[in-house]
């Protein structure tokens, strides 16, 4: 049979009332490897017809493998969403659908009826998820007469209730979670205003005896630099997720420590602790040795907030590594450290004959006060527990 005859039959069976046996078909043609995107959507659709959500799933996946914008499996993948209370990912399918609408100059009568269905479901996640986060604030101590004015500037934007500013740069801050108004612009931070970093240049021979030690004990420590927190490039497009190319050793990762790593680096560790490091439950900081292979380049991307830095200690350098954030690019060195600002376009090479290792990690903005800290900690940290996080689509 050709796939067009296990579709049409899958169909009828589906038509005629009977998901079984149209299951059954379209199941069929997958194990014969003759499945396209349809009898895949078909599959899914005779799962969910017999309750069998995890089965309808794997198969809309597969088709939003090879068609990301097929508009019938992006609804099905966040009604799934929804019914799993993913609240935060079927938003974002369902803001993906409107957008893809938007551009539609022809829609068939039940597209448009679904299409209603998903802008109100849409507005009613939005108003579960702005009285989550205002429980979530107000349990923070939040009072917006006593919160800084960019503070309830970027609360606003993050509701929709403001627009940012266009600054006129090139290469914008471009968080994708949280935009902080009124943050200065820079691409690299002055160092002279992170103090510390000098004592963590000093101690470049002793990390970095660590971090070799590390690798005599266990080479595996190194898997490829895909997660679902704070230093994902989202959306970024890299070839490099989840690539052997470009892997990575957490001491830290999400916030979560990383016991064994950790009790190969204490004296590392001990450097970190003293550090004003991004702290939210379930997301930062991350803390790491990363690892760029010779002749890898990771691709331009901005990450999720403009209110931390990105620091960099470069340990192992051959000759030839950088970095470009925004319009500047610099040269890695090692025991050379910086930071930088990475809701800033960037990106980094390795055209050396060897591998980069630099360490890693994120910390707070110093011009924040405590009081936006913990503020924004709180956000964040309402944002993440609304649903969960790193199956959004593309």
């Amino acid at each position: 049979m050709t796939e067009a005859d296990y579709f049409q039959q899958g169909i009828a069976e589906l038509q005629a009332g009977r998901p079984a046996e149209a299951l059954a078909i379209f199941q069929q043609a997958v194990a014969n490897n003759v499945a396209t995107p349809r009898c895949w959507l078909g599959l899914s659709l005779a799962a969910l017809t017999q309750g069998d959500v995890p089965e309808a799933e794997k198969a809309v996946d597969a088709v939003l493998v090879e068609e990301p914008h097929n508009m019938r499996a992006l609804i099905i993948k966040g009604d799934i969403l929804l019914g799993k209370d993913d609240f935060q990912n079927a938003s974002s399918y369902y803001n993906l659908i409107l957008r893809l609408a938007a551009n539609l100059t022809d829609i068939p009568p039940q597209l448009s009826s679904d299409l209603d269905r998903v802008e109100t479901r849409l507005q009613q996640l939005g108003q579960m998820f702005q009285q989550h986060l205002f429980d979530r604030l107000s349990s923070a101590g939040y009072r917006r007469n006593r919160a800084s004015t960019r503070f309830n500037n970027s609360l606003d934007m993050l509701l929709g209730r403001k627009q940012r500013k266009d600054p006129g740069h090139k290469f914008p801050q471009a968080p994708h979670a949280f935009y902080l108004d009124d943050v200065p612009y820079c691409t690299y931070f002055p160092n002279e205003q992170l103090p510390w970093l000098a004592d963590l240049e000093a101690h470049t021979d002793l990390i970095e005896g660590e971090l070799n030690a590390l690798l005599r004990k266990s080479s595996d420590r190194f898997s490829p630099y895909v997660h679902s927190g704070l230093e994902q490039p989202q959306n970024s497009g890299t070839t490099l997720l989840d690539s052997d190319d470009w892997t990575s050793a957490f001491l830290w990762q999400d916030g979560v420590p990383q016991p064994d790593v950790l009790a190969s680096c204490p004296e590392t560790a001990a450097l970190m602790a003293d550090l004003p490091l991004t702290r939210i439950a379930g997301l930062a900081p991350s803390v790491l040795f990363s690892k760029l292979d010779a002749g890898a380049k990771i691709d331009p991307h901005t990450g999720l907030l403009n209110c931390r830095l990105i620091c960099h200690l470069p340990l192992t350098v051959p000759a030839g590594c950088g970095l470009r954030v925004g319009e500047d690019s610099r040269e890695t060195e090692r025991g050379s450290s910086w930071a930088f600002d990475d809701s800033v376009n960037h990106e980094a090479w390795n055209n050396g004959e060897e591998p980069r290792t630099i360490l890693l990690f994120d910390v707070w903005r110093p011009e924040l006060d405590s009081d936006e800290r913990h503020l924004i900690t709180s956000v964040l940290e309402a944002v993440s527990g609304f649903g969960k996080v790193g199956q959004s689509p593309a």
